[in-house]
């Protein structure tokens, strides 16, 4: 933990009582005597950052899928593993303990659901199939940790990952056939097969996945899958908040665009001038959703808002893009802040 985390560290723990520090806020329902002080305020964010375990995390997150899927599993593996290593004042969120996870699985529970936080995220968002929970989940535990320009450092990075990486891992695959995983029983113990996403949306990756798999969407392989694949992300996002403490972020996992959306968006991005094609934002593999790309072919009938061809200027995204003058730059500028991105 550097010095500025731990000087927000030392200031948000001298407002609460001994009692509170020990961690009086847990997943528990507390005691109406046990209730934080009127007047306390939690520490600003950032809460601070210590080295984490990812093969640790990979297993939190898979045994969080279990009850929480994948956008809470995510959430929960990473503010555990903070809880246990940092402690306060990550002991303010409400989190089941890993011991409470394993108890319920088992039968021993009260019979409840434990809720947690990011349980929304599950298939894309409450099953609408958009953006992954994994990702969703392990995004929003970091802005936790790490100042927002950090986590605007890191979440492409996971995003890429995600696009690219061929899932589930081989490292927890590995973990499930010699039955290395929390959980007491598997949704599945088979060695799962592995499929590329090229895309970040939940009803993208596992389609394709069932498609390249044979298994249905609803099996219990293909949830194991997802559940395996939740541990991997966190354990990803570990991976990326460790190299940014060492100040090897960049070494570790260079941020690079495919070299189809480097040519998109060498006309394609957030700009002000609509008609040469600025009308669009991001940095998702365009091909995942765009697989017809006529317009870029010749003369067509698609329209601009204006009424303008749109083969009079999409054109000239293959023209500048074979000549070289899109793609590199494109790549290279994604790294630095753009003028046409978000403050």
């Amino acid at each position: 933990m550097n010095d500025l985390h731990r000087r927000k560290f030392l200031k948000g723990a001298a407002v609460l009582s001994g009692a509170a520090i020990c961690g009086i806020a847990t997943a528990k329902n507390a005691k109406a005597d046990d209730r934080l002080p009127e007047n306390f305020v939690p520490p600003p964010l950032p809460w601070g950052y210590q080295e984490l375990d990812p093969e640790y995390v990979r297993k939190l997150g898979h045994l969080g899928y279990y009850l929480e899927e994948c956008g809470g599993g995510a959430f929960w593996a990473i503010m555990t593993a903070l809880k246990e290593k940092v402690g306060y004042p990550y002991t303010l969120i409400p989190l089941p303990t890993k011991e409470e996870f394993l108890d319920h699985l088992a039968g021993k529970g009260e019979g409840k659901h434990l809720q947690g936080v990011m349980q929304y995220g599950v298939g894309g968002v409450s099953n609408f199939g958009s953006l992954c929970g994994a990702p969703n989940g392990s995004a929003s535990a970091i802005t936790y940790a790490v100042p927002f320009e950090i986590v605007q450092q890191i979440v492409p990075r996971l995003l890429r990952y995600y696009e690219s990486g061929s899932f589930p891992s081989d490292e927890v695959n590995s973990y499930a056939v010699n039955k290395e995983l929390y959980p007491p029983k598997y949704k599945s113990g088979k060695k799962l097969p592995q499929s590329v996403g090229h895309s970040v949306l939940c009803h993208v990756s596992v389609g394709k996945w069932c498609e390249h798999s044979g298994y249905a969407s609803g099996s219990s392989e293909r949830s194991e899958r997802c559940g395996r694949l939740t541990g991997d992300i966190a354990a990803m996002e570990v991976t990326l908040l460790n190299a940014h403490l060492k100040g090897n972020l960049e070494t570790v996992y260079p941020m690079k665009l495919t070299q189809e959306t480097a040519g998109c968006r060498s006309c394609h991005y957030k700009d002000k001038k609509y008609e040469q094609g600025q009308f669009t934002r991001g940095s998702m593999e365009c091909s995942s959703c765009h697989t017809d790309m006529t317009p870029h072919k010749g003369e067509n009938n698609l329209k601009t808002a204006f009424g303008t061809d749109v083969g009079t200027w999409a054109g000239a995204a293959v023209i500048g893009t074979t000549a070289g003058i899109g793609t590199h730059a494109v790549a290279g500028r994604f790294n630095n802040k753009e003028p046409h991105d978000e403050e």
